[in-house]
């Protein structure tokens, strides 16, 4: 049996728009992450640049020793304030960050040297950890409440000898004399801010040598380096991150059974109108089992079966399939997958108590026609059922697509229920003739060699290999002439 050509056509042409629409959709992803890439980059290369300018900034400054402040032996005080002011804001920079110290608004002579997030901070590059307290201890007597919106800086060398020591650290290059007096010192500091020596005292970004006129120069290299680094870095990651994210673009397009579910429910809204499964269910509310249905009764309901001859049909997941998954067919899934969509929500009913067991395996039949009827041509090929028994092989091939698909949705949540069906299943097998049962256990061997119905519906690696499987088709007796070898005689088969 066949699914309606137009219908299928139709079916078709929609699965094509979306796939089309998908490709678009990719090339526009592709596209935004090359663009967000590029701008990422140019940002990074822009932020070194103007890094590189604080260090210029700095470079200048330091070129001319006699525009600065104090002695010879002094001037790297004021170095030190430049250095920290243009290599804090080159990393804020570096990182976005909007560049937080400055030198706006500061007198030369004020008690700040500079502001950073709003808080002044006074500089201190003396000549021992021991000297660079006092000059705090000095700063604060001179401008009492200066801690009060500000802090200190001292070089950050100076600040990790003075961390051990206020932690009681074992210190052998430091005199205990000069232990002894930066704890009292660091006390002191403590007594009269009421504040901790981490908060009123901080470190610096460079040494106290490295602020040094000889020095500065080679310090300043070494700033230029870390920033060029840095940026090399972050370009990296960008680089990196882009073609992962390119890589992952590249399989929107990919088969999914997540698209495909989507595919078929629009077949399943374009072919509703004319099910039967309304008409079989209430067959079967009348009474009758489906195993005992006429062909008078499932021409009734839309089946006709005179011909004595079942073959699977293309419907919507096949065509979705052979579009996308590997450009032939697996003529069964869109059955399989419309079926469990119908049964998981009639789970849902039983579940929750709107509808009875008896009710669901009533509904779940009329809903799985198409399975049932799918799996037998799908397994048997082109071979002929004699009618005296087609309505009892329809039925079982329909009763187990019920329970695989039951147990698919259900797994063992209703592990008492499923081995109830799983027994009325093989009590319905043991009341059918030889016949009957000869054909079932082809059918049942067939999936089995799929690895289940289910799986031989839903899993894309497989519908490969069954693609091209001429071995499979010889092995259910399809005889070779019949067989599809090419995707032009799939074309000529779909025509005729």
């Amino acid at each position: 049996m066949r699914s309606n050509i137009y219908t299928d056509q139709l079916v078709g042409a929609l699965i094509k728009e979306g796939i089309d629409q998908s490709e678009i959709t990719k090339a526009e992803k592709m596209a935004e992450i090359i663009q967000t890439a590029f701008e990422k980059e140019e940002y990074a290369r822009t932020a070194l640049s103007e890094s590189l300018q604080c260090v210029e900034n700095v470079r200048d400054f330091a070129s001319n020793p006699n525009g600065i402040l104090g002695s010879m032996g002094t001037k790297h005080g004021e170095i030190a304030e430049h250095v920290e002011v243009e290599i804090r804001n080159a990393r804020d920079i570096l990182n976005g960050i909007k560049p937080a110290a400055t030198f706006e608004g500061v007198g030369r002579t004020a008690p700040e040297d500079y502001i950073i997030n709003g808080v002044e901070v006074q500089s201190k590059y003396i000549n021992g950890v021991s000297k660079s307290l006092d000059h705090v201890i000095e700063h604060l007597h001179k401008y009492p409440g200066f801690t009060d919106n500000g802090y200190y800086h001292i070089p950050k060398d100076q600040y990790e000898i003075l961390e051990k020591i206020y932690n009681g650290d074992h210190l052998a290059d430091i005199s205990s004399k000069t232990i002894r007096k930066c704890q009292e010192t660091i006390r002191l500091i403590e007594n009269e801010t009421g504040k901790s020596f981490g908060e009123v005292v901080r470190p610096g970004v460079s040494t106290y040598n490295e602020v040094q006129l000889g020095r500065i120069d080679s310090t300043l290299d070494g700033y230029e380096k870390e920033f060029h680094s840095t940026t090399d870095k972050k370009i990296d990651d960008v680089r990196q991150e882009k073609q992962e994210n390119l890589e992952q673009a590249q399989h929107i397009t990919d088969a999914s059974w997540g698209e495909a579910l989507k595919y078929s429910a629009i077949g399943a809204a374009i072919t509703g109108a004319t099910s039967g499964a309304i008409k079989i269910y209430a067959k079967i509310k009348s009474g009758k089992a489906i195993t005992q249905f006429s062909l008078d009764d499932w021409k009734d309901v839309g089946y006709d079966f005179s011909k004595g001859s079942i073959k699977g049909g293309v419907s919507s997941l096949g065509i979705y399939g052979l579009t996308k998954v590997v450009g032939i067919s697996a003529p069964f899934a869109s059955a399989i997958v419309s079926s469990t969509m119908g049964l998981a929500s009639l789970y849902y009913d039983f579940k929750n108590g709107k509808i009875s067991e008896s009710e669901y395996g009533d509904a779940a039949c009329s809903l799985s026609v198409e399975a049932g009827l799918i799996a037998i041509g799908s397994a048997i090929g082109q071979t002929v059922i004699p009618i005296p028994i087609l309505g009892a092989i329809v039925g079982s091939a329909v009763s187990k697509s019920v329970l695989m698909i039951s147990k698919h949705i259900m797994g063992e949540k209703e592990k008492a229920f499923i081995e109830k069906m799983k027994r009325d299943f093989n009590l319905l097998v043991e009341n059918l003739n030889k016949e009957c049962q000869a054909i079932l256990k082809r059918i049942d061997d067939y999936y089995q060699q799929l690895g289940g119905l289910i799986e031989a519906a839903l899993n894309p690696d497989l519908n490969k290999r069954l693609a091209g499987s001429i071995a499979l088709c010889r092995f259910v007796g399809v005889p070779e002439e019949e067989i599809i070898h090419t995707t032009s005689e799939l074309d000529d088969y779909m025509l005729n």
